[in-house]
Parts: structure tokens; sequence; C-alpha cells
């Protein structure tokens, strides 16, 4: 099996499941105490992410041969194509570190500092070196999805220690 058929089934296997999610997140109830964008919104979105990916990933994998035979002829001895990861495991390891620094920093540096701390970390172990265009896009994740989540969805994201350390 190559692997345009093997993107084309992961694809529309991901499409049905996301489209069962969502029809599935539709049907949960609001309750009294829900907030404006209710209890099936998260959940929503996450399934709309899921069903996006799931359609590009498939979009992927009907390029056209010329491009297949292209990938083929870049293939090194070892198999691997070029400008793809050696160590695919030891990446997910990083990433699931940074991801648990994440998490962990949460509680103590609020959610604009930890996002920010998030992005720019994970941008910069997976290669990104240009360190102008990596400390801005950095400094501006926090505060663009605090505004997406805490302004405009109403959703209250973690604040940290910030209001003990400065007595707000």
């Amino acid at each position: 099996m190559n692997d345009a058929l093997v993107d084309r089934i992961s694809g529309g296997l991901g499409m049905l499941l996301a489209t069962s999610y969502i029809v599935t997140a539709q049907s949960i109830e609001d309750s009294l105490l829900a907030d404006a964008v209710g209890a099936s919104g998260v959940p929503t979105g996450v399934g709309l992410v899921l069903l996006m990916a799931s359609l590009f990933l498939f979009v992927k994998s009907l390029k056209s041969k010329a491009g297949m035979a292209q990938q083929q002829a870049e293939k090194t001895d070892e198999g691997a194509v070029k400008g793809g990861s050696e160590h695919p495991h030891a990446m997910a390891l990083g990433l699931l570190l940074i991801l648990a620094a994440y998490v962990f920093l949460l509680p103590i540096l609020g959610y604009v500092v930890s996002v920010g701390l998030l992005v720019g970390a994970a941008a910069w172990f997976a290669g990104a070196r240009r360190y102008t265009s990596l400390l801005l896009c950095a400094a501006m994740a926090g505060p663009i999805l605090w505004f997406v989540f805490d302004w405009t969805l109403e959703i209250r994201l973690p604040v940290g220690l910030w209001p003990m350390w400065f007595g707000k």
C-alpha cells in the first residue's frame, strides 16, 4: 500500500469520525448554567478542526502521480524522505515534554504567558530558527488566543499567580 492510499483511507475515516463527533456534540443539551458557547460549542469546534484536517489529508492524497514519482526519486538509501524526521519517536517525546511543561506552568504563569512559551518552544523544537519571527509569534500567540477565548467567546482562562504577585 503506498502513502497516497494510506492518506486517502485515513482522511476518509477521519472525516467520518469527525462528522459523527459533530452530530453527537450537537445533541448535548445545555444546562441552566450554560455560557454563551453552550455545552456543545467546544466539542463542535474540535470536531470541525478534525474534519478540516481530515479533508486536507484526503485532498493531499489526490495529488498527481508526477508528485508521487518525484517523492519516490527523493528517497534516500534508508528509505526516509528528505526533509522528514529520521527520529519520529524522539520528536514526539520532545513535543510531549514541551506540552507537559505547559501543563505544569499554566497554573503558575497563567494562560497568556504559558501559551506564548508553548508556541515558541514548539516552533523552535520543530526547526524555526528566524529568531525575530519566532519571538514575535510567541509574543502574539498568547494575547491573540486570550482575546479569542476570554473576550470573544467569554470562556474564562487561568490567570495563574499574577493577581497574587501584583495585588489584584
